[in-house]
């Protein structure tokens, strides 16, 4: 094939070996799989190799294709790699259509793979041999997914192994990432290949940078600005671009906002660190900068004066992928956002002659605003009553310094605020459910020595299966607390509702038709059954004392749950 450098001299091996080891040449540490009947060579590719084979990735047994996509989404979420899913068939991959929707609209590069049913009846190695062969083949096995992946690909051929990998890889790491898929028939991968001498390296990728001539009139806008405003939603998912983004907007007294944010974009103490809500921002803008940010505002709620001033930054600005989206920017930069950060503060400089006094003047105003948001979060944070609010205000009493956390919904950053960058993720904005805790499995995984803590509401705990996510938890000795929003509902679901038809019918039974999740169950219960510690809090002291608990067992190696009973 074109990219091995020539076959050992006549060795073959197994087309699922030189597949396994190529995921792992080319950066795989994890094998996530969840089997059937199209892995028999996979297993054997792994038996014959043994147990912590340095030239394969590690095979994690999966009990469900969405905790597969999960665990692969967290691991890449902190590493910047992709790791690899396997999945049977055209029914597995129907049960990570979910997670590659979550993982193409949050930008996170991710390997999904799928047996092929075999395609012969009879004389092949690995052909039909079981009656769903015939019921599971479909026209069109990729076509489930293709909206959702950047690629796609089936492996025709067992010599092609390695450089499908490649390419796979290359493809989702390429800006703006994402997941691919490939397809892999049950006789491909039982036939004998020749096995590579040596495989390429997957080689660097640059990311896009920002036209200089943009980036010289985006200066000038903000020279030029009295109020420019950052919003974002997804900015930090590279690291080394918070600190650019920190100097940048403390030297111009640039106020950052989260609008939906899903990930840590500034230092939560930091100065120009102005909250999750763009809108208080909106009242005095006159300049936006829509920083990793698909959404900056909702035009059916609320339009903002400024919304002629708009700029885009990112490597995907116009979310490309999203059928309709309107928000007509003066400027838009097709750029990698870190890149086009370091352009812009090399064109800014330091502020100068009146732009100075401007940028003083700003400073000492969004001073005052900033200490009285922060004032007003910490009195809803302080109340006796458990709320969403003061659960997560003793969460953040809690944390531990190296805590990182995944959010399915009900945390509230203003009283949780992220310390640093790769400390906090959210939900994809698709908000495929059942993402959080696999998600936090996937992190810990990847950075066994950091506390990884998940936070989901009670219906995101029901849909992530949590009976599977503690199996591989206690498995794999992957210790995490889970930490439960418990009010009985389907939040979102009643909310909306409730917007839409607060003096309807539907009203009258504060909007929980449909999304009651009561008779409650003891959620505490469930982690039991696998050895955890299950804890159960109804007011903020039992929580501090169950936080406590939990964080000390997982300290030591064993996961915990807290209920936390929370009505809102």
């Amino acid at each position: 094939m074109s990219g091995s450098t020539g076959p050992t001299d006549g060795e073959t091996a197994l087309a699922a070996t030189n597949y396994l080891r190529a995921l792992k040449h080319y950066g795989v540490d994890a094998f996530y799989g969840v089997s059937g009947t199209d892995f028999p060579s996979i297993v054997e590719a792994f038996a014959a190799s043994g147990a912590g084979a340095a030239d394969m990735p590690e095979p994690v047994t999966v009990p469900h294709e969405n905790l597969a996509a999960s665990m692969a989404h967290g691991h890449a979420m902190v590493t910047g790699r992709a790791q690899a899913v396997m999945v049977h068939v055209s029914v597995g991959t129907a049960n990570i259509v979910c997670g590659a929707l979550n993982a193409g609209r949050d930008y996170v590069p991710m390997l999904l793979s799928a047996g092929r049913t075999p395609v012969t009846e009879q004389g092949r190695h690995g052909t039909r041999t079981r009656h769903p062969h015939w019921a599971q083949e479909l026209f069109d096995q990729a076509g489930m997914l293709r909206e959702a992946v950047k690629w796609d690909y089936e492996l025709r051929f067992p010599e092609q192994a390695d450089d499908a990998v490649r390419r796979a890889m290359e493809v989702a790491h390429a800006s703006p990432a994402g997941p691919v898929y490939l397809s892999l028939p049950r006789e491909v991968l039982g036939m004998q290949a020749p096995v590579p001498a040596e495989l390429p390296p997957l080689g660097t990728v640059s990311r896009p940078g920002a036209d200089p001539a943009a980036v010289t009139r985006l200066a000038e806008l903000i020279r030029n600005a009295s109020h420019p405003v950052i919003v974002t939603s997804h900015f930090g998912a590279d690291p080394d671009a918070v600190p650019i983004l920190a100097d940048l907007a403390q030297r111009w007294a640039l106020p950052v906002v989260g609008n939906s944010a899903r990930r840590a974009f500034l230092p939560g103490d930091h100065p120009m660190h102005l909250g999750f809500s763009p809108d208080g921002q909106y009242a005095e803008a006159d300049l936006i900068i829509a920083l990793d940010c698909e959404v900056p505002w909702m035009p059916a709620i609320s339009t903002p004066q400024a919304a002629q001033s708009l700029v885009q930054i990112g490597a995907d600005p116009l979310a490309a992928g999203y059928p309709m989206r309107s928000y007509p920017a003066q400027l838009t930069l097709s750029a990698d956002s870190k890149l086009a950060l370091q352009a812009l503060d090399a064109e800014l400089g330091a502020p100068q002659g009146g732009a100075a006094a401007v940028v003083a003047s700003r400073r000492d105003r969004l001073a005052s605003q900033r200490a009285r948001d922060r004032q007003r979060w910490a009195a809803d944070g302080a109340v006796e009553a458990l709320t969403p609010a003061s659960a997560s205000a003793a969460l953040h009493r809690a944390l531990p310094r190296d805590a990182i956390i995944t959010n399915e919904y009900p945390l509230r950053p203003e009283q949780c605020p992220p310390p640093a960058a790769r400390s906090y993720f959210g939900l994809s904005p698709v908000g495929g459910l059942g993402w959080g805790l696999g998600a936090a499995l996937g992190v810990k995984k990847a950075m066994p020595d950091r506390t990884v803590i998940s936070v989901l509401g009670d219906g995101a705990y029901m849909f992530n299966n949590p009976t599977a996510c503690h199996f591989v938890a206690e498995a794999n000795s992957l210790p995490v607390l889970t930490v439960v929003f418990n009010n009985g509902c389907w939040g979102a679901v009643r909310n909306s509702t409730l917007a839409m038809h607060g003096q309807g019918a539907a009203a009258a039974g504060g909007g929980r038709l449909l999304a009651d999740l009561r008779p409650q169950p003891d959620y505490e219960r469930i982690i039991e059954a696998h050895r955890g510690l299950g804890l159960r809090a109804a007011t903020v002291a039992e929580l501090d004392a169950a936080l406590t608990q939990g964080l000390e067992a997982v300290a030591k190696g064993q996961q915990a749950l807290i209920n936390v009973l929370c009505d809102y």
